[in-house]
């Protein structure tokens, strides 16, 4: 038994060797896979978030154009002398800001 207690023990450090460069290659191949997800969820949001300020930009531009639209459908209803009294008020203003002391 003397005689194969050394070759055990070398076995026995041979395993717990390979044990160790076991965990070592698993813990590299898991943080590879980490890294492979992490960099597939940012590309996808990346697209994602492309397609939603595509959208968003289309909106404002539609939010834009009504407004312009309003701003005509308001200036052809309302009348000329209407239309000119928020410039002779503005005018006035002035004047009738004026306190004497």
């Amino acid at each position: 038994m003397n005689r194969y207690q050394p070759l055990l023990l070398g076995l026995g450090l041979l395993a717990l060797v390979g044990c160790d460069s076991a965990e070592q290659a698993a813990s590299n191949f898991a943080e590879k896979v980490e890294q492979a997800a992490v960099d597939q969820v940012k590309e996808s949001l990346g697209d994602t978030l492309k397609g939603l300020d595509e959208q968003v930009e289309q909106l404002n531009d539609k939010v834009d154009q009504a407004q312009e639209g309003t701003r005509e459908w308001l200036d052809q209803a309302q009348p000329k002398s209407e239309q000119n009294a928020p410039e002779q008020d503005a005018e006035q203003q002035p004047e009738q800001g004026m306190i004497e002391t």
